[in-house]
């Protein structure tokens, strides 16, 4: 199909279902931008996770480097979202692209963008290596989210993301780092008063251990553990000495991050964490084998252990960490600190 039939073909399709109960709705516009590779299927399984909870206008762009470099091709089609009395139905453009004909898509997209409302950016590509998207493109994002998941270097990638949160002025987001949000809920509930902060901060040992469990989407299972260390480095001021690919050395304080196989669980879910101070002070939260949103919270010292209790985390479902990353607004204080944190490493963030 040509760009320039893209909306008599939208309006043929729409035509086809009058007289039914399918209803047209927007609430904001969705960018997704993806190489066309082995993940291709799971950026549309996390594409359509976001139509059933909130309705929008869906522009794919898939480059493809094995096209002829003048190659573009679009489409059209309609997808489902939420059902009900009326079921929702939702505009999707689609285009093939060559890497070297991408400066032409901000022309044909423009058109196409709903005004007045928010447009997301889904960037399932590594910015580092990648394709570079052209900068109208992401002038015009209400907020760009990142998957580090096709990342190979992740201070390289948290170096990208900061250039580009600086020259875009735009909100920008990870989805490993929001996959960290409940761990780091349930941390800061925990230290809140200045004696177990205290306690947190003087730690002599601390062990991170993560599902490694791989599969076809997900290969580089360490980044939410490496996320959850360095927030806390940053947050409580630790001095990094050494690294290894999974041992950290701050002064006093060694963190390991331990590889664990649970094929129940998400790819890189943290499935633990323990702490130990240098007054024998034990914290260890774990996940329930039976019942892995909920975590066992033990802490006990040398005198005293308090009655263990429960925190409930909301259940893991694929495709939930982009719908919680497009309804936050702004850019996380504490993403950018721990971003400016780890691009001066030199760790690889391969499992």
């Amino acid at each position: 199909m040509q760009a320039s039939e893209i909306s008599s073909a939208l309006s043929r399709l729409w035509d086809s279902l009058e007289g039914t109960n399918k209803m047209r709705a927007s609430l904001f516009n969705l960018l997704v931008v993806a190489p066309k590779n082995s993940r291709s299927e799971y950026v549309h399984q996390i594409t359509h996770k976001v139509l059933k909870r909130f309705p929008s206008r869906v522009i794919s762009i898939a480059i493809d480097s094995t096209l002829s470099p003048d190659h573009l091709e679009t489409h059209v089609s309609l997808i489902p979202g939420a059902r009900g009395e009326y079921d929702i139905v939702c505009d999707s453009i689609s285009l093939e692209v060559s890497p070297q004909s991408l400066d032409k898509v901000p022309f044909i997209i423009l058109p196409h963008l709903l005004p007045d409302l928010p447009i997301y950016l889904l960037w399932a590509d590594d910015p580092v290596k990648g394709s570079s998207l052209p900068n109208p493109l992401t002038k015009w994002m209400t907020r760009m989210i990142f998957d580090s998941e096709v990342a190979d270097n992740l201070p390289s990638f948290a170096k990208a993301l900061l250039d580009y949160h600086e020259t875009t002025h735009c909100d920008i987001a990870d989805l490993s780092w929001a996959r960290t949000e409940n761990w780091r809920e349930l941390l800061s509930s925990t230290f809140y008063s200045p004696e177990r902060l205290f306690a947190l901060q003087n730690a002599s040992k601390i062990t991170i251990t993560y599902n490694s469990h791989e599969t076809p989407f997900f290969c580089h299972t360490k980044i939410q553990a490496l996320y959850l260390q360095a927030w806390l480095a940053s947050q409580l001021g630790w001095k990094l000495t050494s690294t290894e690919p999974s041992h950290f050395t701050y002064h006093n304080l060694e963190i390991t991050l331990k590889a664990d196989q649970n094929p129940k669980l998400p790819p890189g879910t943290v499935i633990s964490l323990d702490i130990l101070t240098p007054t024998k002070t034990h914290f260890s939260f774990s996940r329930d084998p039976a019942h892995p949103h909920q975590i066992r919270t033990i802490i006990c010292d040398v005198e005293k252990c308090e009655i263990p209790s429960k925190y409930i985390f909301t259940k893991s479902q694929t495709g939930l960490s982009l719908v919680n990353e497009i309804y936050h607004t702004g850019t996380s204080p504490h993403f950018l600190k721990v971003l400016s944190f780890l691009k001066n490493w030199d760790v690889k963030c391969l499992s």
